[in-house]
């Protein structure tokens, strides 16, 4: 038998549950995720690139840094797509492998197959 008591669990409080799911959900989201959630806040931060102004090298530093974030952007976006193409084909051929492709599945089929015809 079990010679230690069973011991409640600690009381939660509904703050606790929050940040314990906050957290979980953190783990499962991509950066591209957290790169799309900055999209708006970085063009509201180059706002002040398209009015006018007389320096020219502030307006070139400004537009360079932008076209490198959304490079970066692009990036993620190409390698996300290209992990769930990846994720899709091994989950076709792992498929294919557990059932046409399993010698043991086909000579199941075969034998149903005859005994329907008989």
């Amino acid at each position: 038998m079990d010679t230690q008591p069973n011991e409640p669990r600690p009381i939660r409080t509904l703050p606790q549950h929050f940040w314990d799911g906050l957290k979980a959900a953190q783990r499962r989201r991509p950066v591209s995720f957290y790169l799309l959630l900055s999209i708006p806040v970085v063009l509201l931060l180059a706002v002040h690139l398209f009015r006018p102004t007389d320096d020219p090298k502030r307006f070139v530093l400004g537009l360079s840094l932008l076209f490198v974030f959304l490079g970066v952007i692009l990036i993620g976006a190409f390698l996300d797509m290209f992990a769930i193409i990846r994720r899709g084909i091994s989950d076709k051929h792992r498929t294919y492998k557990e059932t046409l492709g399993d010698d043991e599945f086909l000579a199941e089929i075969r034998e149903k197959r005859s005994a329907a015809e008989e």
